[in-house]
């Protein structure tokens, strides 16, 4: 903190400087200036937190150098003194806001107390600036922390309680009634991160708040949850505008920020309704399976089409079963093409066809021995069962891609002389790890059963068979070439237990493996004796 001293004579200033142990005021620097003119060349060059200023010098006199400080560095804490107890000047200086007024000479201790009054005031300045810089930079989250708080219900539903709140929290409210608009991103066309999405997010906020400003006074506009925006307005312009520009924003929306969306309208409201209202719009949201990238209001009917013409499930199935993929997914297509147009579809319904096909699908599956529950965990399949009963789109996409991976894999396996050939690189590969029946199937999505009986009749042993066989000549090989110890090579094709691996060898070969090795040696030893007398 900065304190300057102004007065026409250095003597003065000497001794208010020599008064007072600056350091206990936590004074960083004082600054001298014998007219008001060199305090104002000061004040250009330092910020001052508090001037101590005479009254009565030449030229320009304390008041004056008082006004201009108040005009230009109003955050300055002004002190004044005089050598006369005049009370017209203390009345001017007390106009002026000076902290205080001292008579010449000054008594330390009497000038220590005006300094810390002053420095009080501009602690408190400071802590008010602060505060206001915190309210301003804040103030759209205070906002939409009351407007969260209203719509969980969080502040008591009155609007007495609401009111007293939003005055607690300088919040303004409408006078009349307010709207509430819900925007709901059914998905990205592009694939974003959890960063992209949340900066997307604020771009449809934005041009959200853009919108509403068209349409009346806007109070708020609140991220409910991923890919939900909630605007509170007050709305001025015909209701035929409203639709009019909420249109627009869905358009804009698409082109800029590549999302498909649909914005749900509530009716005119009082404040303590909007929870209701909201989990109203909720409803319509959930309703809503087939619309997308439009504009519905609340009460308004929005399904108008033709009945629903539900598929014949066993005629899928069997054109699954036959592998017609393309007449198949012509059908699906053509499905919900007609679906998206029909009236009375619920979630419920979707819910019943999403149990059906799976009841196909799997069916098919299991009947040429293929396990469609490790089929279907990828990533990508379980995004888009998670997502399937949101809409009728949504359903489309998933039964699109639970037929085309079903069929992917039927043409597979029809060539089981490919999936035979992959199963016993598969195991070639493997041989240092806990395989069986089970894990290998696994692996290629099919019943250990099924795959067992494909090996079987491909190669003529089963796969634990050859599983064993493979596993020796691996462990032949390594005692033939190497000197590791059999108790390493043992664990090389997975058997932690040595006399276990050597039982299993001997059954194999005729020997254990140490005999194994020394017969091996000698027999090296034989070829290079015979190589060397030939030469």
């Amino acid at each position: 903190m900065n304190l300057l001293i102004v007065d026409d004579e250095p003597l003065a200033v000497r001794s208010v400087v020599n008064a007072i142990d600056w350091s206990r005021l936590h004074i960083d620097s004082v600054l001298e200036a014998n007219s008001a003119s060199q305090a104002k060349e000061l004040f250009a060059r330092e910020p001052i937190d508090i001037m101590l200023c005479d009254i009565e010098m030449p030229k320009e006199s304390g008041l004056k150098l008082l006004a201009w400080v108040r005009e230009q560095y109003p955050a300055t804490a002004p002190l004044l003194l005089t050598c006369h107890a005049d009370f017209q000047f203390a009345q001017e200086a007390i106009k002026l806001g000076s902290v205080d007024y001292l008579l010449k000479p000054i008594p330390p201790d009497e000038l220590e107390a005006a300094i810390r009054k002053a420095i009080n005031l501009v602690h408190t300045q400071q802590e008010m600036k602060r505060q206001r810089e915190t309210w301003v930079k804040h103030h759209p989250l205070f906002i939409e922390q009351f407007w969260m708080d209203v719509l969980k219900r969080e502040i008591p539903g009155s609007p007495e309680a609401i009111a007293q709140t939003a005055r607690e929290r300088n919040i303004h409210l409408p006078e009349g009634q307010i709207t509430l608009i819900r925007v709901q991103v059914h998905r990205w066309s592009k694939s974003l991160s959890m960063r992209d999405e949340k900066i997307m997010e604020y771009a449809l906020a934005n041009a959200l708040e853009e919108t509403c400003a068209k349409l009346g006074a806007s109070f708020g506009i609140v991220t409910a949850e991923r890919g939900c925006l909630l605007a509170m307005i007050e709305v001025k312009a015909e209701w035929r505008s409203v639709r009019a520009e909420l249109e627009a924003y869905i358009a804009d929306c698409r082109r800029f920020f590549y999302c498909d969306l649909s914005v749900y309208v509530g009716e005119p409201t009082q404040i303590h309704e909007i929870p209701e209202m909201n989990d109203r719009l909720a409803t319509l949201m959930l309703d809503n399976i087939a619309s997308e990238n439009q504009v519905l209001f609340l009460g308004a009917s929005h399904r108008k089409g033709s009945t629903i013409d539900w598929p014949d499930m066993k005629i899928w199935q069997f054109m699954l079963r036959d592998g017609a993929r393309s007449a198949l997914l012509e059908e699906v297509e053509d499905f919900f093409r007609r679906l998206r147009q029909a009236s009375g579809l619920s979630v419920m319904m979707l819910h019943q066809f999403y149990q059906d096909m799976l009841q196909v699908v799997y069916t098919v599956l299991n009947e040429k021995g293929i396990r469609a529950h490790q089929l279907f965990q990828d990533k990508v399949s379980i995004e888009l069962a998670d997502h399937a009963v949101r809409s009728v789109y949504d359903m489309w996409q998933w039964t699109s891609h639970l037929i085309g991976k079903a069929l992917d894999y039927q043409e597979e396996i029809k060539a089981h002389e490919s999936v035979v050939e992959k199963v016993k690189q598969f195991i070639v590969d493997h041989l240092g790890e806990e395989l069986n029946r089970e894990s290998i199937a696994s692996r290629f999505f099919l019943h250990p059963d099924y795959l067992n009986r494909l090996f079987k009749r491909e190669t003529g042993l089963s796969m634990t068979e050859y599983l064993l066989i493979e596993r020796m000549r691996m462990a032949a090989e390594l005692l033939r070439k190497t000197d590791m110890p059999v108790t390493d090579i043992a664990l090389q094709v997975s058997y932690s237990n040595v006399s276990h691996f050597a039982k299993l060898f001997k059954k194999q070969f005729g020997v254990n493996p140490n005999e194994y090795r020394q017969a091996a040696r000698e027999s090296r030893k034989c070829i290079a004796s015979k190589s060397k007398s030939e030469r």
